[in-house]
């Protein structure tokens, strides 16, 4: 079942927006968490001080989320569902238009909010590229490799079987 609740970031994909998160925003240095696991309670986790979340939280309640790290002052860069993205009024946007395969197969067009940047709005594009190379890496990580037998020559007759 595809929800947009467990759309795990691949790991190659995530490292890529960490570390295009950190150069953008000079977070060198800085604690970065990841709070959002399964049967986690981002609410109840244990924050510390001057941190910073990089992480893909659950979709459904992404406007809950954001509004929350708002009034705690935690900084913030999770990944959101483009179609989505506008959901809140109190963050600024990155669009990237990345097709991002996540671990269960389902394949969401993804940007970025944040409490980080000093626009509303605005493109990034450096991220989409980087997004889109790990990606690669990734498939290429994770496709199977199959032994086949030897091809068998059917001479005249369907039902001849290979030995």
């Amino acid at each position: 079942k595809k929800t947009t609740d467990d759309c795990y970031t691949p790991p190659a994909v995530y490292e890529a927006v960490k570390d295009w998160v950190v150069k953008e925003y000079g977070l060198e240095g800085k604690e970065i968490v990841r709070p959002f696991y399964p049967g986690g309670d981002f609410e109840s986790y244990d924050y510390p001080a001057d941190c910073v979340v990089i992480d893909n939280p659950p979709f459904s309640i992404l406007s809950k989320i954001i509004k929350w790290y708002i009034e705690k002052d935690i900084k913030f860069f999770l990944f959101a569902p483009q179609l989505t993205l506008f959901s809140t009024t109190s963050a600024s946007y990155l669009i990237t238009d990345s097709q991002i395969i996540y671990e269960n197969g389902a394949n969401v067009k993804t940007s970025f909010v944040t409490n980080m940047d000093g626009w509303k709005i605005r493109t990034a594009n450096d991220l989409r590229i980087a997004i889109i190379k790990a990606q690669e890496t990734e498939e290429k990580a994770s496709l199977p490799k199959y032994d086949y037998p030897p091809p068998c020559n059917y001479i005249g007759k369907i039902s001849q079987v290979c030995k």
